[in-house]
């Protein structure tokens, strides 16, 4: 993390390059705790006509050194205003979808997999657990999405569902494919808030529960959430967290940042 320089965010449109620093405004959302991942981005005026309509498919890549790449978004279209469009992830393929089907013994991975099928979702990675079988579950028009959550409720099942790429995840995973990055007080480290009970220098007070909260840092393209980082700050005893939610984003002053939300790993 220490020999990045001069990132750039890159737009691709139909898996082409189209534009790179060509961006007024920049936020973009992924997150293991919404359905859909968001991307809100506004292009300089004067550009020329780039075809991007609804539904049109788009990438965000984060560039360092020129040539070291990130995809951190692939998305659709949903929303164009002009110069600014508002995209989703594959999750927006939930939403479009409505289920009306009855299920006899049926799990909720056998629910689930249906839903996914008739939106056009055939990457998915589902929790392996066994569940019992309900005698019947009736789907009565919602969306995929909707379903998801309803299975989880009648279920009681606390799983996230989100989309790591185009593939679908159903499940409370950590992944572990990733290194662990370390953020240091005095390195890398731009602001701290922990959102729980603290004292004021950020050490979790007796009995109180697993922390989480927000952190600042230069743009992270290569950490993303359900992954583990570590956090070293004076005064904080624990230093394992999971990463909930990323953004990314230009700031006021037009500089490339990332906020990590996450919360504390339990030892």
């Amino acid at each position: 993390m220490d020999k990045l320089f001069y990132p750039c965010v890159e737009l691709n449109i139909g898996g082409a390059a189209a534009v790179r620093n060509q961006f007024t405004a920049l936020d973009l959302w992924l997150s293991r705790k919404e359905p859909a991942d968001l991307c809100d981005f506004t292009l300089k005026n004067g550009l020329p006509d780039l075809g991007l309509a609804k539904d049109s498919e788009i990438e965000i890549v984060i560039i360092y050194n020129l040539d070291q790449k990130w995809t951190v978004f692939k998305g659709y279209v949903a929303e164009p205003q002009g110069t600014r469009f508002l995209c989703k992830d594959s999750g927006i393929k939930l939403f479009k979808t409505e289920i009306i089907q009855t299920f006899l013994n049926a799990t909720p991975q056998d629910i689930i997999r249906f839903g996914l099928r008739k939106a056009g979702i055939t990457e998915m990675d589902l929790d392996s657990k066994s569940y019992p079988a309900k005698a019947r579950f009736l789907a009565s028009g919602e969306n995929v999405s909707e379903l998801v959550r309803r299975v989880n409720t009648t279920w009681g099942i606390n799983n996230d569902w989100y989309f790591a790429g185009k593939k679908f995840c159903w499940n409370n995973k950590l992944r572990t494919d990733k290194p662990v990055y370390t953020y240091e007080y005095g390195e890398n480290i731009i602001d701290l808030e922990f959102n729980t009970d603290r004292d004021p220098k950020g050490q979790r007070k007796v009995g109180a529960t697993s922390g989480g909260g927000k952190l600042t840092t230069i743009v992270s393209p290569f950490v993303d959430h359900s992954q583990e980082i570590e956090i070293l700050w004076p005064e904080v005893k624990s230093t394992r967290f999971i990463v909930e939610t990323v953004r990314h984003y230009l700031n006021e002053n037009g500089a490339l940042r990332t906020d990590l939300y996450f919360r504390e790993l339990e030892e």
